[in-house]
């Protein structure tokens, strides 16, 4: 995975599941050279799992993720776009990805993209009580 001064996206094995984890901190500050916008959204639907961790999962993408509180979650939310992103970026797919998304660069990339920073809108919306439906959901 791409390297990522907040940490770097990790697979572990919960109750059966593969979930994805920020492996590193999750308030640290970072101040990159240059902040890039995306034209876009990512829809995240979000619950509170039975151990008191925070999961969301995002079906567009096939990620899901869990945090110890949900002001972490988001953050990690946030820095796992950033680190799909510079994924992509390095194995030359990003370009594409924009383009299967619909999503646009509000600017272009600067000439050194080690030094940037993504910033792609998301919304996050609870998964109802009684849907039951949260860990069929979850993406291995």
């Amino acid at each position: 995975m791409a390297s990522n001064p907040l940490g770097r996206l990790a697979r572990r094995s919960t109750n059966g599941h593969n979930v994805t984890v920020m492996d590193g901190p999750a308030n640290s500050t970072y101040s990159p050279a240059f902040l890039v916008r995306i034209e876009g959204n990512v829809p995240w639907m979000w619950r509170k799992a039975s151990g008191g961790s925070y999961v969301a999962i995002c079906e567009p993408l096939k990620i899901t993720l869990q945090a110890r509180s949900y002001c972490e979650l988001m953050e990690d939310i946030s820095n796992s776009l950033d680190a799909l992103l510079k994924e992509l970026m390095a194995s030359n797919d990003f370009d594409r990805f924009l383009q299967d998304q619909g999503w646009h660069l509000a600017a272009p990339i600067p000439s050194r993209p080690k030094d940037v920073r993504f910033d792609v809108p998301f919304s996050i919306m609870p998964v109802a009580a009684g849907t039951n439906g949260s860990q069929r959901r979850v993406h291995q």
